[in-house]
């Protein structure tokens, strides 16, 4: 920040040089903040205090494949299975009424426009005072894990299945 001549002798700063120096500091604060999001490996979203959704990373859009600001508000929505949307509202409500912490999984539309399992998180962010000012949140596409589980599952079935007949097996030859 530059002094004018004049007010240097007496310490104070040009309001314009302090405007000037505010907006860059904001401009550098949210480069950062757009760098950090976007690198990310998870889709990372905000809303304002009511649920509004007014922002989503470059993530969101990659694994959507929608255009910028189609999802903003309400329209987030559209983008879960329709299975899972009564159940998505209802758990996100409940979060904005209570301010407690937003998790559930659910399948959201992948720009293939098949579904995939994602895990969507949210916690808010308050005031010194408790107030939500904000809401932020991630989606982490679980898909490929919940499959491989379930795959596992079947297998455990299969193998406790042939162990027991195998014992079955076993006990009817020691009984004979």
């Amino acid at each position: 920040m530059r002094l004018v001549p004049e007010e240097a002798a007496i310490g104070t700063l040009n309001p314009d040089a302090e405007l000037i120096a505010a907006r860059n500091a904001l401009v550098e604060s949210d480069a950062k903040f757009q760098t950090l999001a976007d690198a990310l490996p998870h889709m990372v979203w905000s809303t304002l205090p009511d649920g509004y959704h007014d922002y989503y990373n470059a993530q969101w859009y990659e694994f959507t494949g929608v255009t910028p600001g189609s999802t903003d508000g309400d329209e987030w929505n559209g983008m879960f299975h329709p299975d899972d949307q009564p159940r998505a509202w209802e758990r996100w409500r409940k979060s904005l009424a209570s301010g407690e912490l937003y998790e559930i999984e659910y399948r959201l539309r992948h720009r293939s426009g098949a579904y995939r399992w994602t895990l969507g998180r949210a916690l808010p962010v308050r005031t010194p005072d408790g107030q939500i000012v904000r809401w932020i949140g991630t989606c982490t596409d679980i898909h490929d894990a919940k499959e491989q589980a379930a795959r596992n599952e079947i297998l455990s079935r299969e193998l406790s299945h042939r162990i027991k007949n195998i014992f079955a097996v076993i006990s009817g030859l020691v009984g004979m």
